[in-house]
């Protein structure tokens, strides 16, 4: 069953499409920017979270850039069960490290005196340090993973890069090993800085824009894609051509690929790692056996003079 909307008329979506384009990542940044000076609880941002992916998904059926990416219904049921279980894999890690690691991390910080953290800074001011500073470690993280074939194997990150059509429920379509990955800038940042009193706003924050980044709607690039990842970035960086691909390796912060020479601003025409999307059984093995179609991994015979 395909999912549409062929009884909204085309001037009505002419003007969401514009309302959407100019206006719906400002203004949902600045929503999300707003919650902490709010006193948001952590219902607050769960419900914010919630809406934001329900009002991307209705967006996309209706107005989508690329009409072709639309999916069926079975097909987002699908990437919901890939994402549930990355969820609930990142959920258990996660529990298990904040009775013990965390705790020691915290504890060593403590004692060596290395929570430089500044409390005394606006709410706002630190949000945006902890988001910088959490992105750093995640972009060489992710640079990492499409330069060294062990890491890209070991962290299952290919499985995100599988996707041939990009939605913004792909952004958690993970594979559940790379869950231990993506805590790297918490506990490289939050051991060395601290910072741990407005995590909730900077991953408020991190959600809009990584959301955003995968959608499939027609976003304005200019100005707000100075600092933040856009979805015309990010969809670059996830191209089926491997010098394409190895670019824009900010997942909400673009800034760092504009410091570090991996920025690149051009039109993306086909999404994946192969000709063909893996299958559901390829994409969990994918940390063990590399789908013989892919041509995006990295690796000693196919690495490019831009993977570096």
């Amino acid at each position: 069953m395909k999912l549409g909307v062929e009884h909204v008329p085309e001037v009505r979506k002419q003007k969401i499409r514009s309302l959407t384009k100019y206006w719906l990542q400002p203004v949902l940044t600045l929503l999300a920017l707003s919650l902490p000076l709010q006193g948001a609880d952590k219902v607050s941002y769960q419900l914010f979270w919630f809406s934001m992916i329900g009002l991307l998904t209705c967006l996309e059926i209706l107005i989508p850039a690329r009409p072709a990416w639309q999916e069926t219904f079975n097909d987002k049921l699908l990437v919901l069960g890939l994402v549930w279980i990355a969820s609930m894999t990142g959920d258990f890690f996660e529990a298990i490290f904040d009775e013990s690691l965390f705790v020691w991390l915290g504890s060593i910080s403590e004692t060596a005196g290395l929570d430089i953290w500044p409390n005394q800074w606006p709410v706002l001011a630190q949000v945006l340090l902890l988001f910088f500073a959490y992105e750093f470690v995640n972009y060489w993280y992710h640079r990492g993973a499409h330069r060294w074939n062990w890491l890209w194997k070991a962290s299952g990150h290919g499985t995100h890069h599988a996707f041939k059509h990009l939605t913004a429920i792909n952004t958690m379509a993970n594979h559940p090993l790379e869950a231990l990955f993506l805590m790297l800038p918490r506990l490289l940042v939050g051991f060395l800085l601290g910072g741990e009193e407005v995590g909730l706003s900077v991953a408020s924050l991190f959600s809009v824009t990584v959301f955003m980044a995968h959608c499939n709607l027609e976003l304005n690039s200019k100005v707000i894609g100075w600092v933040l990842t856009t979805n015309r970035y990010h969809i670059h960086h996830h191209s089926m051509v491997r010098e394409e691909s190895n670019t824009n390796y900010g997942c909400a912060c673009i800034f760092w690929d504009r410091m570090f020479g991996t920025f690149s601003d051009a039109d993306t025409k086909e999404a994946g790692i192969g000709k063909t999307q893996p299958s559901y059984a390829e994409l969990f093995l994918m940390p063990f056996e590399e789908p013989k179609a892919s041509e995006v991994a990295p690796g000693e015979r196919q690495a490019s003079p831009t993977s570096a």
